[in-house]
Parts: C-alpha cells; sequence; structure tokens
C-alpha cells in the first residue's frame, strides 16, 4: 500500500516523502528496503507519538508514527502538508479523559493533515470541539456526491462513513482554495497551528453508518471488559472491526488513504506555485495553437518534440587548476537558446533533410526578454512555432550552467517550472491534429502530460514513443507515469546515462511496477535471462567493460525494465553505446551472430552481440558499439551531447523510406548500426562547440552520408 500510495503522490505532480523510524533512526523519506523492514511483522514494532520519539531513538526501535509524530517530523524537513487515514481525538466513554496526542500537536505545529476525518471509534463531537477550543481549523471536502447537490455547510466525514452528525466549521471544493488558507495562516500570518482537511470516503467503499456503528459499539464493550485502552485500545478496536466486517474496514481505509494521498498531493502542489509567486497550475491564459496567431500550420510532420524550451547562460571558467568556491572567477559567459526538447528538435532538424516539418510542443512566455529572444531564435532556425503554448503567467523557462576549463559541468540551475505547467489539452490537440508517427518527449515536462502522450502512442497506430530521460534528478518520472507492459508497451525506446537509469530503476521499483506478476513478471520470465547472464559472463572475460558494467548493476537494471521499454540505448560517453532490446524474432537473430565469438557474422562495428531466445521467439539482444575519443583539451562543453544524439536518431528514424519501419528492432538492416555509429559521432561534434548543437559540423557529416 506504501508503494502504491507514493506512487499515486507522483502521478499528481508532487514528491512523497514516507515518514518512520527505523532502527532509532527518524527518517523522512523512507526506500523500498526501509518500507519492507517497517512491514516486516516478524519483529516488534512501536506506535511513535511525541512522548515517545526520544526513547525510540535512544533504544534503536523501529515503528510508524502518529499524526503528532508525523508532523514533528514533517516540519523539521520543510514539509507543509502531509496525508493519512484518520484522525486521532476524544476517545469513548469521555470519561476516560483520554485525548490523542494528535489535536494538542495540531496546536502548535505548522503542518497540514489531509485525514478522512476523525476515527469513527472516537467521540466526534468532542473531538471537533477540542479542537475549536485549540484553534485548530477543520475543513470538509465537498466532493459533489451529496444529496441535494452542492452545499453551504457539511457535516465531517466519520472515517468510514462520509457523514459524522458533526457539523464541519468549514467547506472547500477546490484545492487552490485549500492551499490558499494554508499560505495565509503559515506564511502570510506566521500562525503555528496545523490544519485539518477532511476528505469523505469514496461513494463506492464507504461503508454503511449503521452497520459500523453497532460494530464500533460491540468492539468498545469488548475492550472495556477486558481492560484494554491507552495506546493500545485503537490497534485493537481496529483489528476487531476488521474481523467484524471481514475484512471490509482494512479494504476501506486502504481505498481513502489512497484518496487521501491523491488530494494532499494536488493541494501541495497548489501551495507550492503560490509560495514560488504563480498565481495556479492551471494556466488560464492560454493560447490554443501557438505563440503567433499567424503561424503556419505545418505540412504533414511524421516526428514532434514535446520538452523544454529555454535561454541558456553558459559561464566557462578560465582557471587551469580548477575554481575557487566561493569567490569569483575569470572566465566568459554567452548565451544561447536551449532545453533538452529544442537540442533535440535543432539537432533533428539539421539532421533531416531540407524542408522535413516537425512538430516542437513547448511553453513560453513571450512577454518576458527571456521569452522574446526564444522567440527569435526559432525563427532563425527555421523551427515552427505552430507547437508553442504562450503561458503568461509563468517565466520563460533559463538555465544557468558553469563549466570548468574543459567543458565539465560544475554546477547548473534550472528554472523550467514553465514546462511543467504545459496544458495536456494543448499537447493532446496538437498530437490529434498533425498525427506524427514518432513521438519523443523529454523529462522537463509534467508526469500527466507524459501520461497523455502514452495514451496517444498506445490508441495511435504505428505510433513509436521515444523518451531522453534529461538527467539523473528528472529522469524518475517515468516510473510514476500508467504504462504497461510487452506488447501493449507505450514507450518504444529510452536513451538513459548509467545514471539515469539508475534513477529509472529505482523509480519503477518504488512505483510498484515490479510488482505486476501477471504482465511484467510473466514477460521476464519468458526471456530465459538466466541463459543471457552466463553467455554475459563468458562473454566479459574477453570485453572488461560488460564485466563492469554487470558489476554495477547496469545489465539488471536494463532486463528488468525490458518488459515497459523494449529498446534501452545506453549512452556511456566515450565507453560508446550498449544496447538492451527485446525482440520478437529471436530465432532469426540467433543465427546471426557466432555464440564462440560474440560477433555478428557479418561485417558489424559491433564489439561484442548476444542473442538469448526465449520462450514464443521472444528473447534479447545484447550489443554494444564502441565509442569516439575526444581530446579533453579540444571539449568546449558537454550540455548537449545527449540531446544531438537523440536529435540525430529521431531524424533518421522519422525519414526513413518506409513510414514507421523502426529498424533499430532488425539485427539485420545495416542501416540501424550505421545509424547508432553515426549518432555518437553528432553528439561528439557538440562537444566540439560552444552550443549545445554543433550545427555546421552535422551539416557537414550529413553532406559527406
Amino acid at each position: 500500500m506504501a508503494v502504491n500510495v507514493e506512487k499515486i503522490i507522483r502521478n499528481n505532480d508532487a514528491i512523497p516523502a514516507t515518514i518512520g523510524f527505523v532502527r532509532g533512526v527518524p527518517k523522512v523519506g523512507l526506500s523500498q528496503q526501509d518500507l519492507e523492514f517497517l512491514a516486516d511483522s516478524r519483529s516488534p514494532r512501536h506506535k511513535i507519538s511525541r512522548r515517545d520519539i526520544a526513547y525510540i531513538m535512544s533504544e534503536q526501535l523501529t515503528g510508524g508514527t502518529t499524526i503528532a509524530a508525523t508532523m514533528i517530523l514533517a516540519h523539521r524537513a520543510g514539509i507543509d502538508v502531509f496525508a493519512t487515514g484518520g484522525l486521532g481525538g476524544v476517545s469513548r466513554p469521555f470519561e476516560l479523559m483520554d485525548v490523542s496526542a494528535d489535536l494538542d500537536e495540531l496546536s502548535k505545529t505548522p503542518v497540514s493533515v489531509v485525514c478522512s476525518g476523525p476515527k469513527s471509534i472516537l467521540d466526534v463531537e468532542r473531538t471537533m470541539e477540542y479542537l475549536e477550543t485549540k484553534g485548530v481549523p477543520v475543513f470538509t471536502f465537498d466532493d459533489g456526491h451529496f444529496a441535494g447537490g452542492p452545499q453551504r455547510s457539511l457535516n465531517v466525514p466519520g472515517f468510514y462513513t462520509r457523514d459524522s452528525g458533526v457539523s464541519s466549521p468549514f467547506v472547500f471544493n477546490d484545492y487552490k482554495n485549500a492551499a490558499k488558507v494554508i499560505y495565509n495562516g503559515k506564511y502570510s500570518m506566521e500562525m503555528c497551528n496545523g490544519y485539518v482537511f477532511c476528505i469523505p470516503a469514496p461513494e463506492e467503499v464507504a461503508l454503511p453508518d449503521k452497520f459500523i456503528s453497532e460494530v464500533i459499539h460491540d468492539s468498545l464493550e469488548e475492550a472495556q471488559r477486558l481492560g484494554v485502552r491507552g495506546k493500545r485500545l485503537t490497534p485493537f478496536l481496529l483489528e476487531r472491526i476488521n474481523q467484524k466486517t471481514d475484512g471490509a474496514s482494512v479494504k476501506c481505509n486502504i481505498a481513502f488513504v489512497k484518496n487521501n494521498a491523491a488530494i494532499g498531493a494536488k493541494i501541495a502542489k497548489e501551495l507550492a506555485y503560490i509560495k514560488a509567486g504563480s498565481s495556479s497550475s492551471t494556466p488560464t491564459s492560454i493560447t490554443p495553437t501557438s505563440v503567433e496567431s499567424k503561424s503556419k500550420p505545418l505540412d504533414h510532420p511524421n516526428a514532434a518534440v514535446v520538452g523544454s524550451i529555454s535561454l541558456d547562460s553558459t559561464s566557462v571558467i578560465k582557471a587551469e587548476r580548477g575554481p575557487i568556491m566561493g569567490d569569483s572567477n575569470p572566465g566568459r559567459t554567452f548565451q544561447s537558446v536551449g532545453g533538452v526538447g529544442f537540442n533535440v528538435a535543432l539537432a533533428f532538424k539539421v539532421s533531416s533533410k531540407e524542408h522535413t516539418p516537425l512538430l516542437f510542443i513547448s511553453a513560453v512566455n513571450s512577454k518576458d526578454s527571456a521569452g522574446k529572444s526564444v522567440s527569435e531564435s526559432m525563427e532563425r532556425y527555421g523551427l515552427s512555432k505552430e507547437g508553442l503554448c504562450e503561458l503568461d503567467d509563468d517565466r520563460t523557462a533559463q538555465y544557468t550552467s558553469v563549466h570548468d576549463a574543459v567543458g565539465r559541468l560544475i554546477v547548473a540551475c534550472a528554472d523550467m517550472d514553465i514546462v511543467e505547467h504545459l496544458p495536456e489539452e494543448h499537447v493532446s490537440r496538437l498530437l490529434d491534429e498533425y498525427k506524427p508517427t514518432y513521438i519523443l518527449m523529454d523529462s522537463n515536462i509534467s508526469v500527466s502530460v507524459m501520461n497523455s502522450i502514452a495514451k496517444y502512442a498506445s490508441e495511435s497506430a504505428n505510433t513509436k514513443l521515444l523518451y531522453e530521460p534529461t538527467s539523473a534528478v528528472k529522469a524518475y518520472k517515468l516510473g510514476g507515469t500508467n504504462l504497461h507492459c510487452f506488447p501493449n508497451n507505450e514507450v518504444s525506446l529510452v536513451t538513459p546515462t548509467v545514471a539515469e537509469l539508475e534513477t529509472m530503476f529505482d523509480s519503477f521499483g518504488q512505483n510498484g511496477k515490479f510488482d505486476n506478476i501477471d504482465s511484467w513478471f510473466t514477460v521476464l520470465d519468458s526471456l530465459n535471462l538466466d541463459l543471457l547472464r552466463e553467455q554475459a559472463e563468458r562473454c566479459a572475460n574477453r570485453f572488461q567493460l560488460l564485466s563492469d558494467y554487470a558489476e554495477q548493476g547496469v545489465l539488471q537494471q536494463a532486463f528488468r525494465l525490458l518488459p515497459y521499454i523494449p529498446n534501452i540505448l545506453l549512452k556511456d560517453g566515450a565507453n560508446g553505446i550498449l544496447l538492451i532490446q527485446l525482440t520478437t524474432n529471436a530465432v532469426e537473430a540467433k543465427m546471426l551472430v557466432d555464440p564462440y565469438s560474440f560477433n555478428l557474422k557479418a561485417d558489424s562495428a559491433a564489439s561484442f552481440t548476444l542473442v538469448q531466445e526465449g520462450k514464443d521467439n521472444l528473447g534479447v539482444i545484447l550489443q554494444h558499439f564502441p565509442g569516439f575519443t575526444v581530446p579533453p583539451e579540444e571539449i568546449k562543453n558537454v550540455t548537449g551531447a545527449g540531446d544531438s544524439l537523440a536529435g540525430y536518431l529521431l531524424s533518421r528514424l522519422a525519414n526513413g523510406e518506409r513510414k514507421g519501419r523502426f529498424f533499430l528492432n532488425d539485427l539485420a538492416d545495416p542501416e540501424r548500426e550505421d545509424v547508432i555509429m553515426s549518432a555518437q559521432k553528432v553528439a561528439c561534434l557538440s562537444l566540439l562547440s560552444d552550443n549545445a548543437v554543433n550545427i555546421d559540423e552535422i551539416r557537414r557529416l550529413k553532406e559527406d552520408d
């Protein structure tokens, strides 16, 4: 459940940070290993509230945190919003004077709690009165499914039920309004209290009021009879309710935790935009077609690029011994138009035949200076502005980087918020209108837009979707999308670096994509990977690089991703390209390879080629192509090598003689190796230029070909 909740949060464009104590360490953001350890019921696990924190740390114990303890850790980490199941409160019978520490914490810690209301086992009315005394605002979400239509007043939900019978002090029906409440209280007035946002359980999972009330009454009587009280009372009651409802209470609990997580993420996202000075995550001033209403429509583009465009400022420090941190360094600075999407589009343009149309989709604000520069450069390079979306509420993206004397990146700052706000409607409309065969998206766009593109690719015959991960930081996004496994895979090819591959692998794992036994494991099991690993071990005796990849876990990561992404083109700089592919023609491919020398029987540029035949003619191709060496003293910058490679690759695919022919899948196709080696040359050419794309040299290469 925890993994799935994190996936839901990422799908709603927020970053999850599951909180708990692992062996005495307070953690904000748990790894997969931490989650599994925390969930292991074979060892003692503790329920940790404010009073327990110091003891848990001292004794190096493990456990989950109550709302109170979670708020403390979230606040220490700078987190404004967190989602959970139910709120603690005043226990029944009231005479016990058993009041949850959650309520006091809400009065003194400025973290907002998105929940399903006070737990039904509590005295909801007295809980609300206590929160009022403590000055804690409580809001109930009007989801539009209450009898009588939209209401000005609602009752707070009661955990398993949508209506506790107790009036809610405030109501909200818009995520932005909830975010404004948090911002005005916490940041404008600097008040130190928390906020409670109650989300009614979805109608399809909520339990009937009368039924659950009777179950709770019986469970409370049993607890009183057995003398169960204090911090043991809530777990005891929840367990009894689970038993008496035949598991329906737990299913309801899990369902509304997921629902709360989605709404909490949306509130957090709106709050982030308010804090950043942007008025909305859903801009209202969108020009539906392009920056210029008079932009000439494209003539049947066979390819589209969806991603970032920015004004880049690049500084190169002259000191040969490296920069002096914390001080001014002599150097040179120049500006150019960049962004991964733009670089790919430009490389496509200069690599293609004359007048080859390309649909480039991105977002700008042409009213600011950066936007004006970007717009002028698009015209200068002959790229159509038909796909640009005008967002007046955001700044045009800017990227600032500092490099050492040999071009290596020292540090960079990427302000790409406007690209994150690229509307799904704009992208979907253009794809539906122009119907490109090849689409490349970069990781600067939002997960929701990625999902729209993936959905389009899955529903369009012969459409191939390529993914450029952009950076090791942003490559996690693909794991948060709604992808399916072969043969229903949406993504045809990814072009990661080694670091980006690792991030993608981790993200897919964290988002539960490797837990899908019916589809993911079925495909993986059919590939006979154990036999391929044996081949790789023998091959590694002759090729040290393959041994290095195996030790680094690169092969394992790539193999596990194959059911979702059948073609992985791994970029490794001077080490070249490692191509890992799922093939549907393993028998024929295997016949092309000498199993003893690991070479193709025909002339080949590849260092080695391995083919493993699996079930039903499925299989895996593992192939390495050597890289090119560029003298360090000739390198001017390294920012555009991967973008140039991706743009060239896209141009060769889109300009293929037969539309939709994905020749990278065919081991016998001579164009396949030529494209891969030429793409590496184009990447190397970018290293020799101050600009991300070496236009002149790529054109010369095209003329030579």
